[in-house]
């Protein structure tokens, strides 16, 4: 892994931080801050040693337009220079627009809630200008264990933790960055998960209503972690357990990645899971099933086959998700307000063993 560091000469002075991007699968994340110093000053971290020549064509080329006296953070894992000067490009952009400090915002006007990255999907459930992030990328909580293993980490360890208002009423969000480290589950980004959905408690317990939801977009445990991360999904479990006594926990799987692992069964303790036909749900992933047992046992690349077993619409008929919704922000949105709406049920799915027998039985 290397660092590096740059100077440039800035005349106009930035007073809003910015941070735009994500590290992994060749992403990149900035973070954007006011200088204390009379120039641009810019810190570079990355896993791809020997190429300080192309950082600096590249940051020479952005200084030529760029003038701002701006702190600029990059955390690279492997990005080629054409994706490593459109963060940086937003970044500065976000500056002279009024909207502040995220570039990603004209996101929203999309209806896809799959397409929206992790704040903006937070944003979106949240009622429009309540959005406010605790333990955000400027408090750098990173895992201290990916870097020995010349992985590049992320400032929030892929966890946005949110609170803000759900038809008024006070809400939780925390939410799993897919685009870090396949979502998957460390230390620091088990801790906010936590956290957060133990804060949630201790704010019912003290007599005030709070909504908890969690964004789950997840591969389960973080294998450079094992065991830590293993014991943060088991608080994570026994958070929503207490919780779910207080007030419903309303668990969302929307994209791709999907929910597995040790997170999937975080998600089936949830009070009521809402998934997208898109999500998938099971306890192992199928690349894990096909790696272990065979292509003839399970073939990864048959996305139908897929689709039909651990699919949303499948995992909603067989009683292991709740609400099946299209890939659309307001279906989303609706559909967990009327989760909470339904309020506590007198049984919850993890305690409906008699009934998942029976089901077994008809099969």
């Amino acid at each position: 892994m290397e660092h590096m560091r740059y100077e440039y000469p800035a005349k106009r002075a930035v007073t809003r931080r910015a941070y735009v991007g994500v590290v992994g699968s060749g992403d990149l994340e900035v973070l954007l801050s006011p200088s204390q110093m009379a120039n641009a000053e810019v810190v570079i971290r990355t896993s791809v040693d020997g190429y300080g020549h192309v950082w600096k064509s590249v940051l020479d080329r952005f200084f030529q337009r760029y003038d701002g006296a701006a702190k600029i953070e990059l955390n690279d894992f492997g990005a080629t220079p054409g994706v490593v000067m459109l963060p940086p490009e937003r970044s500065g952009g976000s500056q002279r627009r009024r909207s502040g400090m995220n570039a990603q915002d004209t996101f929203l006007a999309r209806h896809s809630f799959i397409e929206l990255g992790t704040r903006e999907r937070a944003k979106a459930l949240l009622d429009k200008g309540t959005f406010r992030e605790l333990l955000g990328p400027f408090d750098r909580l990173e895992s201290p264990w990916l870097a020995m293993q010349n992985i590049v980490c992320q400032a929030d360890d892929g966890a946005v933790i949110a609170r803000g208002t759900l038809d008024g009423k006070p809400a939780v969000i925390a939410a799993i960055e897919p685009a870090f480290q396949g979502g998957s589950i460390g230390e620091v980004s088990g801790a906010k998960i936590a956290a957060a959905l133990e804060m949630a408690l201790s704010e019912i317990e003290a007599g005030r209503a709070i909504h908890p939801v969690v964004l789950f977009e997840t591969g389960g445990v973080r294998l450079q972690e094992a065991n830590l991360g293993l014991a943060v999904i088991a608080e994570i479990q026994a958070a929503i357990v207490a919780l779910r006594c207080h007030v419903p926990v309303v668990g969302v799987i929307g994209g791709m990645v999907g929910c597995f692992g040790g997170m999937s069964l975080a998600g089936a303790l949830c009070t009521e899971l809402v998934m997208t036909r898109q999500a998938r749900l099971s306890m192992n992933g199928p690349e894990v099933i096909e790696q272990e047992a065979g292509v003839e046992e399970l073939d990864a690349g048959d996305r139908r086959l897929i689709w039909s077993m651990i699919g949303g619409e499948e995992r909603v008929a067989v009683g292991l998700a709740d609400t099946l919704v299209d890939d659309d922000i307001d279906h989303v949105r609706h559909a967990v307000l009327a989760a909470f709406g339904r309020g506590v049920p007198r049984q919850h799915r993890t305690e409906n063993v008699d009934g998942f027998i029976a089901r077994l039985a008809q099969e």
